[in-house]
């Protein structure tokens, strides 16, 4: 239910069309009569009351309320308050010689502006390309850990070997608290916690073990013969081995029996990260574009990679949407700043279907000057950065 606030005219328009449909004793209202001036005033009145109703049922319906107003919604629903602080997550290349490993628990890798990124994986060791891809999370919570590209530079302590780390993309999914959308979604499917042994079930379950978790998602039996379930969080960043033990052991008594052996604990059942699909591949968002004098390398990076995540954002996305080459072209195109953009030098040049049970991620993300160079702001200086061959 939407109620709409009627404009002052329309409203005493609708009282004198209804007055005149009742009486024959008036035929002609002027501007400055007695009845013009009660048209206003009953006009007037009923705006008021349309203004005091949209504002109770905003309250009552999550999908029209926002900020306060959906807080109160929730509240009515009986869901909990929002969701506080998370960290952000993305991929780190790094350049090293073959062998260099990465380990978890030892190195972490810090952006220019101290914010300190952690391994997701035990570890990392460079093939013979002399190049990686790391996965990393913040340890600190908050926006202000949404990092632009190219800002995580430094690994300490620095292992053998180590040439140099990047991050191509921004990192993403660091929010202060819950955002309406989030949080609207979680109030509508609050219910289904009372709707046994199914997945909404299970997402209600384990989101009240770790707010973090936004689905679960059921991909069947594994190799091993157990039932296997996904965990896809609100952020993008993967839990470690342990927490998702531990959630799973927390969420036991919310299982049926046939799934629990005669001491209460589960048996054929694993919980364990989503997987990814990597927009474009190994070549990941390759492409040439030509940018307006007036407009900072920096700035257009910026913004493209926001436009991007938009499309691509994982916490809406749906099994029937495919990845459309021609839209991520075009978001490319319409990004402020940009004047031209080659279509065939963008990558990737074809339609991408993201396979069952997967999310889109954007891991790799080279922007280039018409002639092929990569682009990298240096005190508004274009030079070459160094990516070695695949």
């Amino acid at each position: 239910m939407n109620t709409k606030v009627t404009t002052i005219t329309k409203l005493k328009n609708l009282f004198i069309e209804i007055f005149l449909n009742k009486t024959d004793k008036v035929s002609d209202i002027s501007e400055d009569g007695v009845l013009n001036a009660t048209a206003y005033g009953v006009a007037k009145v009923g705006q008021k009351a349309l203004k005091d109703i949209a504002i109770t049922t905003s309250k009552i319906f999550p999908d029209t309320a926002t900020g306060d107003n959906l807080d109160t919604a929730a509240a009515l629903f009986g869901v909990s308050e929002r969701k506080g602080a998370l960290g952000s997550s993305t991929y780190v290349r790094v350049i090293a010689d073959e062998g260099t490993e990465y380990l978890q628990d030892t190195h972490k890798f810090i952006s220019t502006n101290g914010i300190v990124f952690e391994m997701e994986d035990e570890s990392f060791t460079v093939d013979s390309n002399g190049f990686g891809y790391i996965k990393v999370r913040s340890v600190d919570t908050g926006e202000k850990t949404n990092i632009e590209a190219a800002s995580i530079v430094n690994v300490t302590p620095r292992p053998d070997g180590h040439i140099k780390a990047t991050n191509e993309y921004r990192a993403t999914g660091g929010r202060d608290e819950e955002d309406d959308e989030v949080f609207r979604m979680r109030i509508k499917n609050n219910l289904n916690i009372l709707s046994y042994s199914t997945l909404d079930y299970l997402t209600q379950v384990f989101q009240n073990i770790d707010s973090r978790v936004l689905r679960i998602i059921n991909v069947g039996t594994n190799e091993d013969g157990k039932r296997e379930l996904r965990v896809l969080t609100q952020n993008g960043i993967g839990f470690l081995d342990s927490e998702l033990e531990d959630m799973l052991d927390q969420a036991k008594d919310y299982f049926p029996i046939t799934d629990k052996n005669r001491f209460g604990d589960l048996i054929g059942i694993e919980l364990k990260n989503v997987d990814w699909y990597y927009i474009g591949g190994d070549d990941g968002i390759d492409f040439r574009v030509e940018i307006d004098d007036n407009y900072s390398i920096d700035d257009v990076r910026k913004s493209i990679q926001i436009n991007l995540s938009k499309y691509a954002d994982f916490r809406f996305w749906d099994i029937d949407d495919t990845i459309q080459w021609d839209d991520l072209l075009q978001i490319v195109k319409d990004t402020e700043g940009v004047k031209y953009v080659p279509d065939k030098f963008f990558k990737p040049s074809h339609d991408e279907d993201v396979p069952l049970n997967k999310f889109p991620r954007i891991r790799s993300f080279i922007m280039r000057d018409l002639e092929g160079n990569i682009l990298y702001d240096s005190n508004n200086v274009l030079t070459p950065v160094f990516y070695p061959a695949e």
